[in-house]
């Protein structure tokens, strides 16, 4: 066995885990996780190329580390609560790309996990995920360049083969790369949660290894602390990871026991204003712990008709802890108003979603500038639209009052683009008190 760190199998010995999960497992819910008693959490998976593209930002505001393009915020870490704790999961197809990635990342996280094991489309059709698990040269040279290259642990996820002599074949092949360890889902590539795991399959992969093994698949079966370990204890695994279970009721990780419905909710919400989670995946994450209470509970009912974070909260009774986290993110921010020198344009990155202005047609932010306008018997206001060439979205810059004001969120339209910005002038010029509600989300 190699003695490197990128190795090192202590890492994911005896652990209970957060299972990477595409648009839950954020900042909000691993987070949580740990809080209530998870060992590892792993990120959502991360295509390399989209990671490779990214800015790293050390956030002051929020005390995380940010990768960002442009306003995407691809991967937010949380410096203190996540520290040696919080597995980075890459989907990739080739070894210098997963390098490279491993590089850029150092020791921001805890260890670097490859997915070799989703059965999406979107995975399988760019040679990622489960099509890596007939691939075996290509499994070896990714992670082979991986365990080279990384400062941190290394580890990798696959599924059950077809064939059980398959499995344990490549499993031998992925030991023999120098990782520390490998996570088993024990369903086949074409089966899903109706389908029942296969333990034994996964318990025939622990015997045949030197290196941890982390059982997962479970789910169905889990619904509390006492089922995880139950599960590895069955399987024989040095450790479990739990994804759709700890998505519906994160208090799984709990030794003390659940926590209701109500009380789930509530905690994870308080962790997404801490982390200035955006709406679409603050509202997917509770709308997977409601399950079928979306249409039962009047609070469910809310939270699907809501369109902003705060409504979300305010759906729940935690509009107060929204309010707290949004002015500390103010007063740490200082000013607003950001103003370029040399150009004179004045910055001011809000956004709001688009449900926002479906709601308010008679005062919408261009209505509301074009009011003032009139008023101070100013000339109206102009537009002047770009589409960014990194991301394809859309920048408004708007002259109003011999002032120039942006917004450098992206818009996914032209119209959205010069709604923003309008609201970002309203801001600079002392005027947002002329929108009624809320507006800004994410960069207060």
């Amino acid at each position: 066995r190699m003695s490197s760190v990128s190795s090192d199998s202590s890492f994911y010995t005896g652990k209970i885990c957060l299972a990477p999960m595409v648009r839950a497992g954020r900042t909000p819910l691993r987070v949580l996780s740990l809080d209530y008693g998870a060992d590892l959490v792993y990120t959502e998976e991360i295509v390399d190329q989209k990671l490779l593209t990214a800015t790293r930002k050390e956030n002051h505001i929020l005390g995380t580390i940010d990768y960002c393009i442009e306003d995407d915020v691809v991967l937010r870490i949380a410096s203190e609560q996540e520290r040696g704790r919080v597995v980075l999961q890459i989907g990739t197809n080739n070894g210098e790309s997963a390098a490279r990635v491993a590089q850029m990342v150092g020791t921001d996280v805890a260890a670097i996990d490859v997915n070799m094991g989703c059965p999406k489309p979107f995975s399988i059709q760019g040679g990622m995920g489960a099509a890596l698990l007939t691939q075996t040269d290509r499994v070896k040279e990714i992670l082979s360049s991986l365990v080279a290259t990384a400062q941190v642990p290394v580890s990798c996820k696959i599924r059950v083969l077809d064939d059980p002599t398959s499995t344990l074949a490549l499993a031998h092949a992925i030991e023999r790369t120098g990782v520390a360890a490998m996570g088993v889902h024990g369903r086949r590539r074409d089966e899903r949660p109706i389908h029942s795991n296969r333990e034994d399959e996964i318990r025939e992969v622990v015997r045949a290894v030197g290196i941890p093994v982390i059982a997962n698949g479970g789910s169905t079966e889990m619904t509390s602390h006492e089922e995880l370990l139950a599960f590895r204890e069955r399987t024989g695994a040095s450790s479990v990871m739990v994804a759709r279970s700890a998505l519906t009721t994160p208090s799984i990780f709990r030794k003390e026991g659940l926590y209701p419905m109500e009380t789930d909710i509530r905690n994870f919400l308080h962790k997404a204003c801490e982390f200035d989670e955006n709406y679409t995946m603050t509202k997917y994450c509770v709308q997977r712990m409601l399950g079928g209470e979306q249409e039962h509970d009047a609070r469910g009912r809310a939270t699907v008709q809501a369109g902003s974070v705060v409504e979300i909260c305010r759906a729940w009774g935690e509009e107060k802890v929204y309010e707290k986290c949004r002015l500390s993110r103010r007063s740490k921010r200082g000013n607003r108003v950001e103003k370029d020198e040399k150009t004179g344009v004045e910055y001011v990155d809000v956004t709001f979603p688009l449900k926002r202005l479906r709601a308010s047609v008679n005062n919408s932010p261009r209505c509301a500038l074009f009011k003032l306008c009139e008023e101070k018997k100013a000339e109206k206001p102009v537009y002047e639209c770009r589409q960014r060439d990194s991301d394809r979205r859309y920048e408004a810059e708007v002259k109003a009052f011999d002032r120039r004001f942006l917004s450098r969120i992206g818009q996914t339209n032209k119209k959205m683009a010069e709604q923003v910005a309008a609201l970002a002038a309203l801001i600079a010029l002392n005027e947002r008190g002329r929108l009624d509600g809320e507006w800004e989300e994410l960069c207060e």
